[in-house]
């Protein structure tokens, strides 16, 4: 019983997480939307380039401090002396955020000094200088950000880093829609708008970090009383490195290969036959628009998924794998139907959904291609999310760095030849690629199976007759936004209707 209302309580509050996150990824699809009216495709191709650099700063500034702290504090929580216990946890956190500040302050200092330099010689396009350095002042925020998210964590207070984070992305968009329609007020510049953009990010961060610091000291239930413990600061500081190299190690590897296919991607575009103003636009179209259009609809997979992963985790450490293999089997099952139903949409309505989000056809083209692998790239994302879940990360890290040495190879030596068009079904192919590879490892370890008429075939059959039906509402005339919701929610009401009866009936 009490196991039981354990779990009512875990899945409680990750259905509160999942509310919090599917927030979060609505303030930032609208956000995007805002971003692609405001900037153009050009100045958020721009915007790309420069997250591509910053994001790999970042990762040198926070990888592994949040998994480190959480799992450290967590271990020194199960002494039974509470006090040792608290004292124990609280100095994990301290040793852990001046490591993660000293850090956090080499990569400000790097990035800083060294801004004119990527610039130039990596991104080669000095506007980005200036948005680099402002960018670089949130190194350390982001750093000591990490560690209080662990151990919010592991005190089981989960819903604060939830909290600081949806309060983060409300603080930037508040305050870069405040710049625009201010200080930026009339400017058109790609530049000038870029750099509006990161100083909001930044005071974010910054913000963030203090909202974290406050409901440390005052509503973290922490104890006046300090008893000593047999752990010095030098071991505690060990045992932190030794959780966070190797957790960095691949997040460097792979983060160092994605960026540097995000800064090849515009030059191989030029050399295709095209201006640099050009090629930032076909990038920010793919990049900046129609992917986080066609990941949108994921935020339900990952609340599925979010929600599942606790339970995951404890069956994973039962000798019988039985029942973990049920549970993946059937998360499985119901990621292959929705993606599948998802790329119909995607494929049918591209103009549809591209004008109602963004108010042009601009993505159009690259939403109908890219939406014949998103069902693979749903798959293969939950699928990696699974293994990590069952101890498998070794296998995601080589699978994710042969993807992005494939891709890279593909972006010097076939886009130069075929442009944005070639890129987008490299990105087919990848993906079809990092599929098979994630897609066979979890069904080795755990058996799971698709079967090619149910959860394939069937799907794909009627939420294209969805579709079909749906398809006459673009000649009503209603509003581009209404039309769109009206399209996929017949498109997709259609399958669904089915295959729940159908699903019922094999069941019984």
């Amino acid at each position: 019983m009490a196991l039981k209302k354990a779990l009512s309580r875990t899945a409680m509050a990750a259905g509160v997480l999942t509310l919090i996150s599917f927030a979060l990824r609505g303030l930032g699809m609208l956000f995007r939307v805002y971003l692609s009216g405001r900037m153009g495709s050009a100045g958020l191709g721009l915007y790309q380039l420069v997250m591509s650099v910053y994001s790999l700063f970042a990762t040198f500034a926070t990888s592994g401090f949040t998994v480190a702290v959480s799992r450290l504090a967590a271990e020194r929580l199960e002494n039974p002396d509470s006090a040792k216990a608290r004292s124990g946890a609280v100095r994990v956190l301290c040793v852990s955020s001046l490591i993660a500040l000293t850090i956090g302050s080499l990569a400000a200092l790097t990035l800083y000094t060294g801004a004119s330099f990527l610039a130039d010689t990596f991104i080669l396009d000095g506007r980005t200088a200036a948005p680099l350095r402002i960018l670089a002042l949130s190194m350390p925020f982001m750093s000591l950000s990490a560690c209080l998210k662990g151990y919010f964590t592991a005190v089981g207070q989960i819903y604060k880093p939830s909290a600081a984070s949806l309060f983060e992305q409300c603080a930037k968009i508040a305050i870069i829609v405040y710049s625009f329609e201010t200080v930026c007020r009339g400017v058109t510049s790609p530049a000038a708008l870029c750099t509006a953009v990161v100083a909001g990010l930044t005071a974010g961060e910054a913000l963030s970090y203090v909202f974290l610091f406050l409901l440390y000291l005052f509503f973290s239930g922490r104890s006046g009383e300090r008893v000593r413990i047999d752990e010095s600061p030098v071991q505690t500081a060990k045992n932190v490195g030794a959780v966070t190299l190797p957790i960095a190690a691949s997040a460097y590897v792979t983060n160092i290969l994605h960026s540097v296919e995000s800064v090849l991607i515009p030059m191989q575009f030029v050399r295709y036959g095209g201006n640099r103003e050009g090629a930032l636009s076909d990038f920010g179209t793919i990049r900046g628009m129609t992917i986080p259009m066609l990941f949108f609809p994921f935020a339900f997979l990952g609340a599925l998924f979010s929600i599942q992963v606790p339970a995951i985790s404890r069956l994973n450490t039962l000798e019988d794998k039985g029942e973990r293999n049920r549970l993946i089997d059937r998360i499985m099952k119901i990621t292959v139907a929705f993606s599948t139903v998802t790329g119909v949409i995607f494929f049918a309505f591209p103009e549809t959904i591209s004008l109602a989000l963004y108010g042009n056809a601009e993505c159009a083209e690259s939403t109908r291609i890219l939406a014949i692998v998103t069902p693979f790239m749903y798959i293969e994302t939950v699928s990696d999310g699974l293994l990590k879940s069952i101890g498998e990360q070794n296998k995601t890290l080589i699978y994710s760095i042969a993807n992005s040495v494939l891709r890279i190879a593909g972006v010097l030596l076939f886009i130069p030849y075929s442009g944005s068009r070639g890129y987008l079904w490299l990105l087919v192919v990848s993906n079809l690629f990092s599929f098979i590879l994630c897609y066979r490892r979890l069904k080795r370890v755990t058996g799971c199976k698709m079967g090619i008429l149910r959860d394939a075939a069937l799907p794909l059959a009627l939420s294209s007759a969805g579709a079909l039906c749906a398809s006459p509402l673009l000649s009503v005339g209603m509003h581009r936004t209404l039309t769109a919701v009206l399209v996929c929610a017949v498109s997709a009401g259609a399958y669904l209707a089915f295959y729940a009866l159908w699903g019922k009936k094999s069941n019984e």
